[in-house]
C-alpha cells in the first residue's frame, strides 16, 4: 500500500485546516509576500517543519487557502440561492454573494493575490479557472431557470453569458477594492444589475 498523502487522515486534515485558518488571517492582514512560514506555524500551534510537510511553498499555501475558502463559499451559496425567489431576486442574491462584502474581504484578498501569480504560470491560471467553475455553473442555472419561466430574455451568445457576467463582477470588485473604495454601499450591486437587465430584460 502506498504512503498516504499529507492531510488524508482525520488528524492530518485537522492539522492542515489549522494551517489554512492561520494563513487566511495572515494573508488578509499583510499579503502573502509579507507572510513568514514561521508566523503561520506559530499561529497554527505547529512547527515550521510541520507546515512544510503539508505545503511545499507560500504559493501553495495561498492557492490551497483560496480553494479551501471557495469550497466553503460554494456550500453556503448553494444553500442560500434556492431560498431566494427565482429570477431577478435570485440573480441579485448571487451578485451580492459574489461581490466583496467590504474592503477587507478575505476571499477577495486571496483572489487578488492569486491573480498576481497567474500571469506567470499556466498551472495557476488553470487552477483558478477550476475554482471559478462552480460560480459560472450556478449563474447558468439561475439564468436557464429564469428563461424557462419567461422571466429572462435569452441573452445573445447565451452560452457565454456566465463568463461575461462574472467578468463584469470581477471588474466592479477590483474597481472598488483598488481604485474607488468610497463607492456607496449597494452601488456595485446596482451597476451589476443594470448590466444584467441590459442582457436579460425584456426588449432591447
Amino acid at each position: 500500500m502506498g504512503r498516504r498523502s499529507p492531510g488524508s487522515t482525520p488528524a492530518g486534515r485537522r492539522s492542515r485546516d489549522r494551517v489554512l485558518r492561520a494563513s487566511l488571517d495572515l494573508i488578509t492582514e499583510v499579503g502573502i509576500d509579507q507572510v513568514r512560514l514561521a508566523e503561520i506555524a506559530r499561529r497554527a500551534g505547529m512547527s515550521s517543519g510541520q507546515v512544510i510537510y503539508y505545503f511545499s511553498s507560500k504559493e501553495h499555501i495561498l492557492l490551497e487557502t483560496l480553494a479551501w475558502r471557495e469550497q466553503q463559499e460554494t456550500a453556503e451559496r448553494r444553500s442560500a440561492l434556492p431560498r431566494a425567489t427565482p429570477g431577478w431576486p435570485r440573480l441579485e442574491l448571487f451578485v451580492d454573494l459574489y461581490l466583496p462584502s467590504n474592503l477587507t474581504d478575505s476571499v477577495w484578498i486571496l483572489w487578488m493575490e492569486a491573480w498576481a501569480r497567474a500571469s506567470h504560470s499556466a498551472e495557476v491560471s488553470l487552477f483558478l479557472d477550476t475554482l471559478m467553475r462552480p460560480w459560472r455553473e450556478d449563474l447558468a442555472e439561475i439564468v436557464d431557470q429564469g428563461i424557462a419561466e419567461g422571466i429572462f430574455r435569452p441573452p445573445e451568445a447565451g452560452d457565454d453569458f456566465p463568463l461575461r457576467f462574472c467578468a463584469v463582477l470581477d471588474g466592479l470588485s477590483v474597481l472598488q477594492l483598488r481604485q474607488m473604495p468610497d463607492l456607496p454601499p449597494g452601488r456595485l450591486t446596482e451597476l451589476a444589475m443594470n448590466s444584467a437587465h441590459a442582457e436579460l430584460g425584456p426588449g432591447h
